[in-house]
């Protein structure tokens, strides 16, 4: 009795305590909400705007649009997974294109898809001065296994210790004849590093897509993430950055949802009362 009397009394003369604790339900509910809600936004997409260095005076594509154009790339994530959908007309013809210019006569295929935390192109949009040589200096790559088919692989994980031009091999590197834009990383160079396996790459007839992991790398400690890829001629280009969702620590998720437990059962303990 002189419990329910207390917690009536309390009630009753205080009003303003039951209001603030159904405020803090309230508050946390919305935290934990949003936490979840802001993991699984809509996908980010990023028109082509690039060009890069040395464009030969073709313009944005060297060669016909209709083999290497890129349109955008969308990047999605969800926690530390991540889907970058590549929207280009070089899906579906990785391998099968001028083979007699190109290095081990393998044809052209999907570059690897370079990452860092800082975007940071010489000049403006289109950038028609940035190379491998200047601007952003990627931190981490990931490698597409079996690049020159379209049937898929796996996807490595490659933190890139140095510059550019010690991590990466060039468009330069991998032609031998034509036409392609000079100076651009393309793939990484894997000899004396070691990749994780963090996922996996399809194409279709319009988009190369790459799922990846990236919780074993720095990445997800910045503000945003820059990406840049290309085809191993490197005739189209695409470089752009997105904001990173922040990943909640798993210790505050649980810390949230103990304390919302705890008050619901405290009133559900004062309405039996």
């Amino acid at each position: 009795m002189n419990r329910m009397f207390t917690l009536r009394t309390i009630a009753e003369k205080f009003p303003e305590i039951i209001m603030l604790t159904n405020r803090m339900k309230s508050t946390l509910a919305v935290a934990l909400i949003g936490m979840s809600s802001s993991l699984l936004a809509a996908p980010i997409t990023v028109q082509d705007n690039y060009f890069g260095a040395d464009a030969r005076t073709y313009g944005d594509v060297v060669g016909a649009d209709s083999n290497f154009d890129i349109e955008s790339m969308e990047v999605d994530q969800n926690g530390s997974d991540f889907a970058f959908k590549i929207k280009t007309a070089f899906a579906g013809k990785s391998g099968t294109l001028f083979p007699s210019l190109t290095e081990g006569s393998t044809g052209i295929g999907y570059g690897d898809l370079f990452l860092s935390n800082q975007w940071s192109p010489i000049g403006s949009a289109p950038y028609s001065g940035d190379d491998a040589s200047n601007g952003t200096n990627w931190t981490y790559g990931l490698m597409l296994t079996d690049r020159y088919n379209d049937v898929g692989g796996d996807v490595f994980l490659y933190e890139l210790p140095g510059s550019n031009i010690d991590d990466a091999f060039l468009s330069d590197d991998l032609m031998t004849g034509g036409v392609w834009r000079d100076g651009q990383e393309v793939t990484i160079k894997t000899a004396g590093k070691t990749g994780l396996n963090v996922g996996s790459w399809t194409s279709s007839s319009s988009a190369l897509s790459i799922s990846a992991d990236l919780s074993q790398s720095a990445l997800l400690n910045g503000e945003k993430l820059a990406f840049h890829w290309g085809m191993t001629c490197a005739n189209d280009v695409i470089e752009g950055e997105v904001d990173l969702k922040k990943v909640p620590e798993p210790g505050t998720i649980g810390l949230a949802a103990l304390a919302l437990t705890g008050m619901f059962f405290m009133r559900r303990r004062s309405s039996k009362s």
